[in-house]
């Protein structure tokens, strides 16, 4: 009989409402037994029954949480335990503060440089102004 075909069990209720309880009840059962991690009892039930090693897990966990088990909070697709690893999105901010902060210092570099010239050429003013004026007198 196909997984998604529905047989009678006596009580009017198909079968197809029992295989998530039945696949509970044979991962509880293989963890107890056998010392498995519920994902290698995920995987053994796979290979027992021919289904999808994910389809058992999404249905064990659908159980557990109508039973009101105490479950690990769900974390977002694609997160990793341990360590977080550097996402491309905060490696671009970091170069990008790298990269201002450079373009900041030679900024600074280059203002501080203007102030001498201009103090130079303020000097070179006056000292050209005091020239005219002695040539005026002249």
């Amino acid at each position: 009989m196909d997984e998604g075909e529905q047989s009678t069990n006596g009580d009017g209720q198909g079968r197809r409402g029992n295989i998530g309880n039945e696949i509970f009840e044979q991962v509880e059962k293989l963890i107890a037994e056998e010392g498995l991690s519920r994902t290698n009892a995920f995987a053994r039930l796979s290979e027992m029954t021919g289904r999808r090693a994910g389809t058992v897990a999404a249905n064990y966990y659908r159980v557990a949480r109508q039973r009101g088990a105490e479950l690990q909070p769900r974390s977002p697709r694609g997160a990793k335990r341990g360590r977080p690893a550097r996402t491309a999105s905060s490696s671009s901010v970091d170069a990008a503060l790298a990269k201002a902060t450079e373009a900041l210092q030679d900024l600074s570099a280059i203002v501080k440089q203007q102030e001498r010239e201009l103090a130079t050429l303020r000097s070179q003013a006056e000292q050209v102004d005091k020239l005219k004026t002695l040539l005026n007198r002249m």
